[in-house]
C-alpha cells in the first residue's frame, strides 16, 4: 500500500481515466494524469496537480539587446557555500559574469555566521574594489550597514533572489521575475502555490500540514503565506489545514540543530500528513534521514523547494523521506541577475527574467541528470542579447 492510501486521503475520490501522454521538455511524462503514488483523484485535485506540473515561467524570446559595459568586477555574496541552494546559484552567477566578459569573484556569507557573516562578506567585496555586488539568498536588512557603505562607494548592487527591504533602499535593482506579479513576493508566492497545489492534489480536502519557515529572510514568510493563500483558493481552510509553522533560523540551519527541532514538532502532531519545506537543503542536510529513521516517511507527504541534483536523487530513490520538490531554475535566475546588472550599468530598464518553476516528483519533470534547469536554453538567450555569442 502506498503512502497516500495509507493516509486514507484519497478514499472515495472519482477515478479519472485521462491519459494525455504528453512529454515534458525535460524528457519526462509531465502530462500524465496518473503516477506511481495515486490513480484516484477528484476533478479538482487533478486540476491542481496539472497546474503544479505545468508550473510558471517564460521563454526569453523577447529579450532586448544590450551593450555590456567592459572591465567590471562582480562579487557574488553567497548565503553559504556549504549548502547547494546557495553554492549553485553562486557558481552560476560567476559563470554568467565571466560569459559577459567581466571578472567574477565570490565572498562567502557563511550562513550569516555569528550574525555578521553576510555583512563581513559584503565589506570584503567593497574593500576588494567590487564594481557590482550580487547577494545570493538574503535581504538588504541582513547586512544593512555594509550595503549602505557599498552604495555610498558607488557599487552597483543587484538582488540575487532577495529583496531590498532597507529603509532607505540601498540596492540598484532587485531581480524581476514575471510581468503582472509583485516584484518582491511574486515568485515566492508562485512557488508556494505549487506546493499547495501538489499537497491538495495528492491528499485532497484533508490536508494537515506542518510548514517550515526559514526566518533568515522575508522570503521564508512569503512562502508560508503563499502556501496558506493557495490552500484557501483551492477551497481548503488554511487555518485548519496548517497545523504548525516551525521557525528555522540561519544559525539553526548552519549548526544542524533544526533537524531535532523539526522532528520534535512532527512527533507532536501525529495528525499531520504533509511536511512543507522551504529549502531542499534542510532535507538533504539530515532531516530526510531522521524522518526515515523515525518511521515517519509513510505518514507524511514531503514537499521541498529547490530542485538541486542531491535532492532529486533522493526523490528518484523513493522511500527516502522526500517525495517532491518545486524546482526553480536557480542558474537561470543567476544569469538573470547578471543580465539585470548589465542593463542597469547600460542605463536600460531591468527585464523580467521569468525563470521557470515546476513541481517535480519521481514521475514528472524529473531531469535525466543534474539540477532542474527549465526547458529553455537561457544561457544562449542571454548571451545573444549581450552580443557575446
Amino acid at each position: 500500500m502506498n503512502k497516500i492510501s495509507k493516509l486514507g486521503a484519497l478514499a472515495g475520490a472519482a477515478v479519472l481515466a485521462l491519459s494525455l501522454g504528453a512529454c515534458s521538455s525535460d524528457g519526462t511524462n509531465a502530462g500524465s494524469t496518473t503516477d506511481s503514488t495515486t490513480s484516484t483523484v477528484s476533478a479538482s485535485q487533478q486540476k491542481a496537480l496539472d497546474a503544479a506540473y505545468a508550473g510558471v515561467g517564460a521563454d526569453l524570446s523577447a529579450l532586448p539587446s544590450v551593450d555590456v559595459t567592459a572591465g567590471k568586477t562582480l562579487y557574488v555574496i553567497s548565503c553559504g557555500q556549504a549548502v547547494p541552494s546557495c553554492s549553485t546559484p553562486t557558481a552560476a552567477t560567476v559563470a554568467a559574469a565571466e560569459a559577459a566578459g567581466w571578472t567574477a569573484k565570490v565572498a562567502d556569507g557563511n550562513l550569516n555566521s555569528g550574525g555578521t557573516g553576510f555583512a563581513d562578506a559584503v565589506s570584503q567585496a567593497v574593500s576588494a574594489g567590487a564594481d557590482v555586488i550580487v547577494p545570493i539568498g538574503f535581504p538588504c536588512v541582513a547586512a544593512q550597514t555594509a550595503f549602505t557603505t557599498a552604495h555610498k562607494a558607488g557599487v552597483t548592487i543587484i538582488g540575487g533572489g532577495g529583496v531590498d527591504n532597507c529603509d532607505p533602499q540601498q540596492w540598484s535593482s532587485i531581480r524581476y521575475w514575471m510581468a503582472d506579479t509583485d516584484p518582491e513576493t511574486g515568485i515566492w508566492y508562485a512557488q508556494a502555490a505549487l506546493q499547495a497545489d501538489y499537497a491538495y492534489g495528492k491528499i485532497g480536502d484533508g490536508v494537515k500540514a506542518i510548514v517550515i519557515n526559514a526566518t533568515g529572510g522575508p522570503w521564508g514568510q512569503f512562502l508560508v503565506d503563499g502556501f496558506s493563500k493557495q490552500l484557501d483558493t483551492l477551497g481548503v481552510d488554511a487555518k485548519s489545514a496548517v497545523v504548525d509553522v516551525v521557525d528555522v533560523s540561519d544559525e539553526e540551519n548552519g549548526d544542524g540543530s533544526y533537524v531535532q527541532k523539526v522532528m520534535t514538532e512532527i512527533l507532536a502532531h501525529p495528525e499531520a500528513n504533509a511536511l512543507i519545506i522551504p529549502v531542499d537543503g534542510y532535507l538533504t542536510g539530515g532531516l530526510s534521514q531522521a524522518i526515515v529513521q523515525n518511521g515517519l516517511d509513510d505518514q507524511l507527504l514531503i514537499i521541498g523547494r529547490s530542485g538541486d541534483e542531491s535532492a532529486l536523487k533522493l526523490i528518484k530513490a523513493g522511500n527516502s523521506g522526500f517525495d517532491a520538490t518545486v524546482g526553480y531554475a536557480s542558474e537561470w535566475g543567476a544569469w538573470g541577475s547578471v543580465d539585470t546588472a548589465i542593463r542597469v550599468l547600460a542605463g536600460q530598464d531591468p527585464q523580467d527574467i521569468g525563470e521557470q518553476v515546476k513541481l517535480i516528483d519521481a514521475d514528472h519533470n524529473m531531469p535525466a541528470s543534474g539540477d532542474f534547469a527549465g526547458s529553455v536554453d537561457f544561457k544562449k538567450a542571454f548571451e545573444a542579447s549581450w552580443g557575446v555569442n
